[in-house]
C-alpha cells in the first residue's frame, strides 16, 4: 500500500518511483517494476537506482538505460558492473569510464581495440584469443585529456556507447564545501569543477578505516543551475554526513583522488614517525638526486616516504618511482591525472592524521641530520606551526645570497649543513612565511588550520604563504631553523605562463591578506637573518685553514687604484699569503657599514658591519682570522673617527693612490678642473665650500689634514709609485716614512714595433688612452676636437677607452672611441689604431697612471702636460713631449702639429 501511495503523491518525483518499483518487484510484478523505472527514468534521464533496476530486468539495454549507467560508473560500482553484465550477455566489446580512464570489457575471442580522435589514434591493444571475458585500461595521453572526446571501436566497428565525453577524462579538480550541521553532523557539497556533470564519492574514515561511503551527484541534466556547476558549487545539492561518536579522527575524502576535504580539528595518534610527501612530475635526474638523498642520509629521526606521482609524463619516473616502492623504500601514490602540486600535498598529509609531515621538492638535496633538526625547532616551543632551514634557493631563507637564488652546483650542500649544524646549532628565528621547497608542518596546526587551499592555489605558488598567514591568524608561530641547510635546485628564469600564476597568486594573497607583501618587505629591509649569515661565511672562511694577517682598507673606486690592490692580492697569493679586504660602503639608510672580502672566495657576501654598532665584532673577527697587520689605501668612504679607529687596530702601512688624504677635491683640481697649484690652506677651504667636497669629509680641510697627518705619521711605511708623489705629500706631512716604488714591477721592454709614418696631407693620428673624465682632460679634449673641426686641422682623436661623453666627442667627427677594453687588448687594438702618437691629457698630477704603461710599451712618443708622475716616467724614459700645464686647446693643437709633422 505503501508503494501504491508513494507512485501517486503529487508532484511525482522519480526517487518515490523507484521506491515504488522496488515493492512491485518485490511482489513479483515485473511489468508494473518496470513501468514505475522507466517513468523515474524519464522524469530523471540520470537517475541511477531506475537505470540499474532496469537493466536488472535483463538486456537488451535501451540507449537511455545505457547512458545513465555511463554516467554513474565513475561513482557506482553496481552500474559499472551492470555494463559489463549487458557486454557479455550481449557478446559485444563495451567501453565506459572510471577513475578518469577508458575501461573497455571484451568478451572471450580475439580483439583489437582501437581508440581514435579526430584522425588520430590515440591508443592501439590487441587482445589474444581467449576463452575468458577480459577487461583493458585504455589510458589516453594526458595531453589530450579534457580535450579529446574519443570513440572506442572494437575490430574496426565503433562502440554502441558512441564517443566519450572529453571532460569525463581530464584531470579531477574536486572541491568541497563543509558546513557544520546540528551537533557532530556536516553539510557538504561537492562537485568536480573539470568534470561538473558527474556525481562525485566521499568516503568517511576514521584514520585508516573507512565508516561509509556517500555520492553527490548535481541536478538532473535539464536544471539550469547546470550550466554554472563549473564556477557555483553552491547549486550543488547538499548532504548530511554524521561522524559516528566513537569516531577518534573522522575526515572526509574523495574517493577518486583521496583528496581530504576536512580536517576534523583533532589530532591521531602520533607514533613519533614524520611523514615526507614529495610530489614528483618531471626532472628525471633531479628526482633520482632528491631520493638518492633521502634513502642515504641519517635523517636523524624516524621518517616515512610517500611519493605522489602527479602523472608524471616521464615513464621513467614512474618506473623509478615503481622500483624504490616494490623494494619497500618508500609509499607511493599515483594520482589519476595531473592534480598539480596543492592537491598532490594534501593527499600526502593526508595519509596519516597523527603525524607531523614535511612537504619537500623533489628537486632537493637533504644532509645527515635534517629531519631531527627540522623537528626539534618545531617542538621546541609549544606555539611553532611551521620550520624552514637555509637554502640556496629560497627566497627570504637563502644563502649564501639574501633573497637570491644560488645555483646549487656551486654550493658544497654536506659542507653548508655541518657548518650550520656546528655554529648555529639549536637556533630558530620567526619568520613571516614558510618556504614551500622544505616545510615542516606540525600535526596540531595542521588540524586546526586545515589544508592548503587547492581551489585558488592549485596550480602551485602561494599556498603555503596562505597556509601560513591563516595559521598565524590562529596562533601559530613560523620559524626557520638555522642550524640546517637543503640544497634546492630551483629555478633560475621564469616563463611568461609561471610569472603569469605568480602575479596571480600574489594578487589573491595581497586581497586576502592587506599589508601583506609590505610585511614581506619590512622582513627583508630588516634582515634579521644578517648575523646568522654572516656567522656562517665567517665559518666558511676560518675553515680554509690558513691564517690571513693583512688587511686591506680601501673602497671601491676602480681605476688605478682597484688595479693597484688586485696585482697586490695576486703577489700576496702567489707567496702563499691569502690578504682580506675591508671596504667603506656609502651609508644605506643612515648605517654606514663595512663589508670584508676574502678575492679568493668571492661567493661569501655577507661579512657585512654596521659601522656605527658593530666594529668590537669587526677587530674580534678580524684577530680570530689571523689578521695582524693592515694597509690603508684610501680614505674615501671614511668618517675622520672611523679612519681612526681603523688605524689603530693593527700595526699598519699607508699607500697614496691620489690626494684625497689632504684634498677633498681628490686630485688637486679647482672648480674649473684645473691644476689648483696647491695654496695656502685657507684657499682650500674656500675651494671646497664653493666647488664641492668630492670625498666627503665631515670636517674642515684643516681638520682633515690635521687627522691624517696623525695616521699617515703612524704608519710604519707610506708607499708612493713615484718621487713626484712623495715630494708632493712630504710638504704636508714631513715626518712620515715615506717609500718610492713603482707600481708596475719592472718588465722587459717589449719589441718595439714599426709605428706607422705620416705621409703629406694625412691626417695625424693621436691616440688617448683611458677613461677620459675631467681629471683625465676630457673638457680639455673636447675643446681639442672642436678647434681641430673649426679649422679643419688635419688632426684625429683615438680614444682607446672610452669617456664621460662619447656622444659629445663623436659629434665634433674629430674623435673615435674603442670602448672598454681588457688589459690584455690593448697591444691589438692599438695596432689597429694605428697612431703615429699618443697624447695623455690629464691636468692632475698623477701618481702613476697605468694607462700611460700601454703607449710607452707600444714605443709611441707621447707627449704629456710637465705634471706629476707623467712627466717623471717621461722623462725617466727619455723622451716625450713635455707642455706647460694650462695650455689651452689651440695651442695644444698646434704643438701636436708641430711636433709631429708629415715625413
Amino acid at each position: 500500500m505503501l508503494a501504491i501511495r508513494l507512485a501517486r503523491l503529487e508532484p511525482v518525483h522519480p526517487d518515490d518511483l523507484a521506491v515504488a518499483a522496488t515493492a512491485w518487484h518485490l511482489r513479483g510484478d515485473r511489468q508494473q517494476t518496470m513501468a514505475l523505472l522507466l517513468e523515474a527514468l524519464r522524469l530523471d534521464p540520470l537517475h541511477g537506482v531506475a537505470a540499474k533496476g532496469l537493466a536488472a530486468q535483463g538486456p537488451p539495454l535501451s540507449a537511455d538505460i545505457m547512458r545513465a549507467l555511463l554516467w554513474h560508473a565513475e561513482t557506482d560500482p553496481d552500474a559499472a558492473q551492470a555494463l559489463i553484465k549487458h557486454a557479455l550477455s550481449a557478446n559485444q566489446p563495451l567501453a565506459y569510464v572510471t577513475g578518469r580512464c577508458i575501461h573497455c570489457v571484451v568478451p572471450p575471442g580475439t580483439w583489437e581495440l582501437t581508440v581514435r580522435w579526430r584522425q588520430m589514434v590515440l591508443v592501439q591493444s590487441r587482445m589474444a584469443a581467449s576463452d575468458q571475458a577480459r577487461l583493458a585500461a585504455l589510458p589516453i595521453p594526458d595531453g589530450l585529456r579534457g580535450i579529446a572526446d574519443p570513440v572506442v571501436s572494437a575490430n574496426g566497428v565503433d562502440l554502441v556507447s558512441g564517443p566519450i565525453d572529453a571532460s569525463w577524462l581530464s584531470a579531477p579538480r574536486l572541491t568541497a564545501i563543509v558546513e557544520p550541521g546540528i551537533k557532530a553532523r556536516w553539510i557538504v557539497q561537492a562537485m568536480d569543477l573539470a568534470c561538473p556533470s558527474r556525481p562525485v564519492t566521499l568516503l568517511l574514515r576514521d584514520g585508516d578505516r573507512v565508516l561509509s561511503r556517500h555520492i553527490i551527484s548535481p541536478r538532473p541534466t535539464g536544471s539550469p543551475a547546470l550550466a554554472a556547476l563549473a564556477t557555483k558549487v553552491a547549486d550543488v545539492p547538499a548532504l548530511a554526513i554524521d561522524p559516528p561518536a566513537d569516531a577518534v579522527c573522522p575526515g572526509l575524502f574523495f574517493e577518486l583522488t583521496g583528496e581530504p576535504v576536512t580536517v576534523p580539528g583533532v589530532v591521531g595518534t602520533d607514533d613519533g614517525i614524520v611523514d615526507i610527501v614529495v610530489p614528483v612530475y618531471g626532472d628525471l635526474e633531479a628526482t633520482k638526486a632528491c631520493f638518492n638523498a633521502l634513502l642515504t642520509r641519517s635523517p636523524g629521526t624516524a621518517m616515512r616516504i610517500l611519493a605522489i606521482d602527479d602523472a608524471s609524463p616521464d615513464e621513467r619516473i614512474s618506473r623509478f618511482l615503481d622500483g624504490l616502492a616494490a623494494a619497500g623504500k618508500l609509499v607511493l601514490i599515483r594520482n589519476p591525472g595531473n592534480l598539480g602540486f596543492v592537491r598532490s600535498v594534501n593527499i600526502g598529509m593526508a595519509q596519516h592524521p597523527g603525524r607531523d609531515v614535511v612537504l619537500l621538492n623533489a628537486d632537493t638535496l637533504v644532509s645527515d641530520g635534517w629531519l631531527g633538526r627540522l623537528r626539534a625547532a618545531a617542538h621546541r616551543d609549544a606555539d611553532t606551526g611551521t620550520v624552514t632551514p637555509w637554502s640556496n634557493d629560497a627566497t627570504i631563507c637563502s644563502y649564501p645570497a639574501a633573497n637570491a637564488s644560488t645555483a646549487l652546483a656551486s654550493v658544497d650542500i654536506d659542507a653548508l649543513n655541518r657548518l650550520a649544524g656546528q655554529y648555529l646549532a639549536g637556533q630558530v628565528l620567526d619568520i613571516p612565511t614558510a618556504v614551500g621547497f622544505c616545510m615542516y608542518i606540525r600535526r596540531d596546526c595542521l588540524a586546526r588550520v586545515g589544508w592548503f587551499d587547492a581551489d585558488a592555489f592549485g596550480t602551485g605558488y602561494g599556498e603555503e604563504n596562505d597556509f601560513c598567514l591563516r595559521a598565524a591568524a590562529a596562533g601559530w608561530r613560523h620559524r626557520m631553523a638555522l642550524d640546517l641547510f637543503v640544497g634546492h635546485v630551483g629555478s633560475a628564469s621564469f616563463s611568461t605562463g609561471k610569472q603569469a600564476r605568480i602575479d596571480a597568486a600574489l594578487a589573491i594573497l595581497e586581497q586576502r591578506y592587506p599589508g601583506y607583501q609590505a610585511d614581506i618587505n619590512t622582513f627583508i629591509a630588516a634582515d634579521p637573518l644578517r648575523l646568522a649569515r654572516r656567522r656562517l661565511d665567517l665559518a666558511q672562511l676560518g675553515g680554509q685553514g690558513s691564517p690571513r694577517p693583512a688587511l686591506v682598507l680601501c673602497a671601491q673606486l676602480g681605476g688605478g687604484t682597484d688595479r693597484f690592490i688586485d696585482q697586490l692580492v695576486k703577489d700576496r697569493g702567489k707567496g702563499g699569503q691569502d690578504v682580506l679586504i675591508l671596504r667603506p660602503a656609502q651609508p644605506e639608510a643612515g648605517h654606514p657599514t663595512l663589508r670584508l672580502e676574502a678575492p679568493d672566495a668571492p661567493h661569501l657576501t655577507n661579512l657585512i658591519y654596521d659601522a656605527g654598532t658593530e666594529l668590537d665584532d669587526l677587530r674580534a673577527d678580524l684577530r680570530h682570522l689571523g689578521v695582524t697587520g693592515a694597509e690603508l689605501h684610501h680614505p674615501a668612504q671614511m668618517s675622520g673617527d672611523l679612519l681612526s679607529r681603523l688605524a689603530g687596530w693593527f700595526p699598519y702601512r699607508a699607500h697614496i693612490h691620489d690626494y684625497g688624504w689632504i684634498c677633498p677635491r681628490i686630485n688637486l683640481l679647482d672648480g674649473d678642473w684645473n691644476y689648483c697649484g696647491e695654496p695656502e690652506t685657507a684657499q682650500c677651504e674656500v675651494c671646497v665650500a664653493t666647488h664641492g667636497d668630492l670625498l666627503g669629509i665631515d670636517r674642515s680641510v684643516t681638520a682633515w689634514r690635521d687627522l691624517t697627518r696623525q695616521v699617515l705619521q703612524g704608519a710604519q711605511t707610506v708607499g708612493c709609485s713615484s718621487h713626484d708623489t712623495a715630494n708632493r705629500m712630504r710638504r704636508y706631512v714631513p715626518t712620515a716614512h715615506f717609500q718610492v716604488a713603482p707600481a708596475e714591477t719592472a718588465r722587459p721592454a717589449p719589441p718595439s714595433p714599426a709605428l706607422p709614418v705620416r705621409r703629406p696631407g694625412e691626417a695625424l693620428r693621436i691616440v688617448v688612452p683611458g677613461a677620459i673624465g675631467p681629471p683625465k682632460g676630457y673638457g680639455l679634449l673636447l675643446d681639442c676636437a672642436r678647434d681641430a673641426a673649426e679649422r679643419n686641422l688635419p688632426l684625429l682623436f683615438l680614444i682607446l677607452g672610452y669617456s664621460m661623453d662619447d656622444d659629445a666627442l663623436a659629434d665634433t667627427g674629430r674623435v673615435f672611441m674603442t670602448g672598454r677594453y681588457k688589459e690584455e687588448e690593448a697591444p691589438a687594438l692599438l695596432a689597429e689604431l694605428r697612431p703615429h702618437a699618443a697624447l695623455l691629457p690629464s691636468v692632475w698630477p698623477e701618481t702613476w697612471c697605468y694607462a700611460l704603461t700601454h703607449v710607452m710599451d707600444a714605443g709611441l712618443p707621447v707627449a704629456a702636460f710637465d705634471l706629476g708622475a707623467q712627466a717623471e716616467r717621461l722623462r725617466m724614459a727619455g723622451g716625450g713631449l713635455l707642455l706647460p700645464a694650462g695650455l689651452p686647446a689651440k695651442a695644444l693643437n698646434d704643438a701636436l702639429l708641430a711636433a709631429f709633422p708629415p715625413q
